[in-house]
């Protein structure tokens, strides 16, 4: 007996398409920009320890390029695993909720805040959906 695969709905790869596209362009920002946009755009003080930080903020970009481009990638080509990478997606906004806001907060006043809360939502309503939606019958 072999277990059929189920597609993923149009709205996971939807999603997932906007969370890659968007992984795309915060990377860009932090790999491309002088101050990988801690200083022009989050409004860091980066007269002390700023070279580390715009180190580190361009090595994170440099991650979310490759992880916009996986995202993309399961969504135009290798769709079967586009709700593992859902569920992947998920626990990594989980993972952000709680450092932006609980082990390693610096408050709400930084770019981006408001985002990780709507993605989380959005990825939470979506894994529910796409997990909770009925099995149709051949």
């Amino acid at each position: 007996m072999t277990a059929l695969v189920r597609a993923p709905s149009r709205i996971t790869l939807g999603l997932l398409a906007v969370v890659g596209l968007v992984n795309l362009v915060r990377g860009a920002v932090h790999v491309f920009l002088p101050d990988s946009g801690a200083g022009v755009i989050a409004h860091f003080d980066l007269a002390q320890g700023g070279t580390i930080i715009v180190f580190l903020l361009a090595m994170v970009g440099a991650s979310q390029i490759g992880t916009g481009l996986i995202d993309l990638l399961v969504v135009g080509w290798f769709r079967p695993f586009a709700r593992p990478l859902l569920v992947i997606e998920l626990l990594r906004a989980f993972l952000a909720l709680y450092i932006a806001f609980v082990s390693k907060s610096v408050g709400a006043g930084y770019p981006g805040a408001k985002g990780i809360v709507a993605t989380a939502v959005l990825l939470t309503l979506a894994s529910l959906w796409e997990f909770g939606r009925p099995v149709r019958k051949a």
